[in-house]
Order: C-alpha cells, then structure tokens, then sequence
C-alpha cells in the first residue's frame, strides 16, 4: 500500500464518518471499509402499489399506499489496498424492495462512477448518486408496484421475486 493511498483511504473515511451519522456510515474495525445505509429522498406523496402473488385474492385487487420513505439501501465496501490509485472498492449493494436486475443496474452505474474518476476517491459520489438519483436512474415513479412472496419464500416484500441475500453484483468488474 504506498502511503498516498493510505493517506487517502484514511482521508476519505474520515470525511465520510464526519458528513453522516451513525446510523448512516459505520466504518468496519478489522479492514479498511465500512458499510453505510443509503435512504433515498422519495418525492412528496409517493405511493407504493401491494399486489398478492398469483395463486393469493389479492391479485385482482392489491393494496395502494402512500409511504414518506422506503427500507434503505445497504452499501457494503472494503477498500483493496491500492485504492484509489489503482482498484475500485470491492462492495456489495442491497435493497429489500428492488429486484436483482436494478440492482444490477445501478452496479454497473457505480463501476461506470469508478472508471470516470480512475484514480480518485468515489465513495461519496456513489452515495449521493444512490441518495439523489436512484429512482430517476430506475425510471421508478409512482406509484411503485411491489409483489407479496408466499410466506417462507425469500423476502417478505419484493419486486417480483425474493433476492438473494448479500449477493455481490458488482465491482471493477461490474460483475
């Protein structure tokens, strides 16, 4: 690790950890890394719409809500040690109501960040793109359809389907 990387890593870290509370960056102790829980500025009356699965009643009606927020995003990142000289943050994103492919999505948005800004710090850029942007980036408007799972089936509340939990979708790779 050559020492501007890790003034940087540290640098960054810390102005992470001074901009956002606790609830919203938690810095990992045993690496250099942390996790940080993103929750999107959704627009003044944004309505959510509950739909049963295919063999529940509630297909044919469903449920309209109007909600002020929605479960956050979960950006887990570890910093290799020749960031940001070199390689990108290896990280995995989350988000209980979205489905695998806009995850996928906005994975490779963040691996596009990277590749723009080659060589500088992108942390912060990334969580304000996912604050700020995700549901333009998404074309997600209101109101946002979320399909019912069958008890014991993966989420309670997904678009479509249960995710897999924790699964890595992206990196340098975008892979």
């Amino acid at each position: 690790m050559s020492s501007e990387d890790k003034e940087a890593q540290e640098d960054e870290l810390l102005a992470l950890a001074s901009i956002y509370d606790e609830d919203e960056f938690k810095r990992a102790e045993s690496v250099q890394g942390g996790e940080t829980r993103i929750c999107l500025e959704l627009p003044q009356d944004f309505k959510i719409f509950v739909r049963g699965d295919s063999t529940e009643s509630l297909q044919s009606s469903g449920f309209e809500y109007s909600v002020c927020f929605l479960p956050p995003l979960v950006l887990n990142f570890e910093l290799p040690p020749d960031y940001p000289s070199t390689s990108p943050p290896v990280f995995t994103l989350s988000g209980k109501w979205l489905s695998q492919a806009q995850l996928s999505t906005l994975c490779k948005h963040l691996d596009n960040v990277w590749e723009e800004n080659r060589g500088c710090v992108v942390l912060f850029a990334w969580m304000q793109f996912l604050k700020e942007e995700t549901l333009n980036y998404l074309n997600i408007s209101s109101p946002y359809e979320l399909k019912m799972c069958p008890q014991g089936k993966g989420q309670s509340w997904t678009p479509g389907g249960p995710l897999e939990a924790g699964k890595d979708c992206g990196g340098a790779t975008g892979s």
